[in-house]
């Protein structure tokens, strides 16, 4: 029953990813110009959060911007976060629906715990252009937590957390 759902969802994928590639344009949000996004975001299945990032497209495959979410987690007790940083995505091809990847460097403070962090998250994706002309993505990759305030050797990093990033953004 698992594998049938699983294959009913990647064919659903495919067949909307070719019916939108078959309209061939590059959709409003991917215009030169402004561009923003909301997104929901899972870190390490620990921490669920929303985060925005408002910013602007050099051309129609390069963003370029900023953001800010706040993160809400509950290992043993609730904990909250919040995170500020730079995002860079690259939209891959010219079409409505297409690859993405992306990399954040930013700064995380864990509110309950009081410890301030460097992270970097670095993801892969895809984008689906909608009618309104807005969009959909949906991403995963890696975010690497540095504790701020420790000296990093290059050879042995043992302070270094690592934890897998799933997100699901409108984007306008």
């Amino acid at each position: 029953m698992k594998n049938k759902k699983l294959f009913l969802i990647i064919l659903s994928l495919f067949v909307l990813t070719v019916s939108l590639n078959a309209q061939n344009e590059i959709p409003a949000y991917r215009a030169p110009g402004y561009k923003g996004s909301v997104s929901v975001t899972d870190m390490g299945l620990l921490w669920n959060g929303v985060e925005t990032s408002q910013g602007y497209m050099l051309n129609d495959r390069i963003y370029l911007g900023g953001g800010a979410g706040m993160l809400i987690g509950a290992v043993g007790k609730v904990a909250y976060a919040g995170r500020v940083f730079a995002d860079v995505q690259s939209y891959w091809f010219p079409h409505k629906s297409t690859l993405t990847s992306g990399i954040r460097v930013g700064y995380l403070r864990n509110f309950s715990g009081e410890t301030d962090n460097l992270e970097a998250d670095i993801t892969v994706g895809w984008s689906w252009g909608l009618a309104s002309g807005h969009g959909l993505s949906v991403n995963a990759g890696l975010c690497a937590v540095f504790p701020a305030g420790i000296s990093y050797v290059a050879i042995n990093l043992p302070h270094v957390s690592l934890a897998p990033v799933l997100s699901v953004a409108f984007e306008f």
